[in-house]
């Protein structure tokens, strides 16, 4: 694979940032863009760094060794050596070595490090928490200046959907404004080009999420990927994780899975008690039909808002319903990565002895779905599919 240099568009206050990138199997050449506001545009990197990490693994899955023609870190050629020796070792069957090269190999920035940090931001708890606790100084010595955060059109909210994604974005300005945290917005076709398949996209999120951070290396020093899930119950392979995320760090960036050593339901009890504003203004589903509110039906609403029940704080007006056991207990298909965080909140409930009904109605979820998993079934469009006959399809 080949990456050719970066075209620069102005149309409409904003700026497009894109590359052809061409294939040795002769297949059609793709063109990668994202989109900026012009507003931005002293931020960003001259680096092709960004452009890496966005065709990594779309050069791991072909096989094909993969050139930059421009300049790229030293630092990030040589952390995604040990980054691919990672995820070839989880997905051999889907993953293959490929070599890496650029034209001019870039030393890292000189200068002190002035921690300034760059984040992605959702508006979910795991985001939200990460923001408020580096705003707050509370991550001890590894709290960064956090003043930037990016929100990405494309990834959890589709291209179709700009409606969705323009509401969210108008509601998150002024929260975070309120904390001294400008939202940057960025819109690119990296997951609908590459990575539509939601497989591929499990592995590849962090490349897209570390690719849009990278951009803005012109300002920021630190980008921050908040955890999902604690050191005590990771799932692996997964695509943003605390062994793999810093390797995606190049010269002028240093990247950061943050929190990993806090329990979901004590970072929607820290969201509660230090940045109450933040609670009021969550958006964690991406299955509803509005993708910039919650429909508390999904299994990512129900578990949030049980998240909240666990750490006995009161249900924000994010989530104008509440959760019903029958609504728990018909929560089916789920797959290991969202039944481990159910498991989490079952034990912490246990351990603080609440004897509520949702609780025996989570532990008959979990059940259910364990057993699931064990005999090999699988949903698709709603119905119950043997993964045996799913395969043959």
């Amino acid at each position: 694979m080949w990456i050719a240099p970066v075209q620069r568009t102005e149309t409409d206050g904003r700026l497009e940032l894109s590359v052809e990138v061409s294939h040795q199997d002769g297949a059609a050449t793709d063109r990668l863009w994202y989109r900026v506001d012009l507003r931005h545009a002293p931020y960003l990197t001259d680096l092709m760094d960004p452009f890496l990490l966005a065709t990594l693994f779309v050069a791991m899955r072909k096989g094909e060794n993969l050139h930059v023609d421009g300049p790229v870190s030293q630092t990030l050629l040589e952390n995604l050596e040990e980054f691919q020796a990672a995820w070839v070792q989880w997905r051999p069957e889907r993953y293959t070595v490929v070599e890496l090269s650029a034209d001019r190999e870039v030393p890292d920035r000189a200068g002190p490090d002035t921690r300034s940090a760059l984040q992605t931001f959702s508006g979910g708890v795991d985001s939200a928490f990460t923001t408020i606790r580096h705003v707050k100084k509370a991550a001890g010595r590894g709290s960064l200046d956090l003043t930037g955060a990016v929100m990405v059109h494309g990834y959890d909210i589709p291209l179709e959907e700009r409606d969705a994604y323009d509401a969210l974005y108008a509601r998150s300005v002024p929260l975070l404004e309120g904390v001294g945290v400008e939202l940057l917005p960025v819109t690119t076709n990296f997951r609908k080009l590459w990575h539509s398949d939601l497989s591929h996209w499990e592995d590849a999120f962090a490349t897209g999420m570390t690719s849009v951070l990278t951009l803005f290396s012109g300002r920021f020093e630190h980008g921050v990927i908040a955890s999902s899930e604690p050191y005590g119950s990771l799932v692996l392979p997964w695509g943003s994780n605390p062994m793999t995320d810093w390797m995606l760090s190049g010269g002028r960036m240093r990247m950061h899975h943050d929190a990993t050593g806090v329990e979901r339901s004590d970072k929607v009890a820290g969201l509660a008690r230090l940045w109450p504003e933040g609670a009021d203004n969550l958006r964690v589903c991406w299955q509803g039909e509005q993708k910039d509110r919650n429909c508390c039906q999904c299994e990512k609403c129900i578990r949030t808002i049980l998240n909240f029940k666990v750490s006995d704080s009161p249900l924000p007006p994010s989530f104008p319903h509440d959760v019903t056991p029958e609504q728990i207990r018909s929560l089916r298909g789920l797959a290991e990565a969202h039944i481990n965080p159910l498991r989490q909140i079952l034990a912490t409930a246990r351990r603080r002895e609440i004897t509520a009904e949702w609780v025996a109605a989570l532990a008959d979820c979990i059940a259910a779905n364990e057993d699931e998993l064990a005999r090999g079934i699988s949903y698709e469009g709603g119905f119950p599919l043997l993964a045996a006959a799913r395969a043959e399809r």
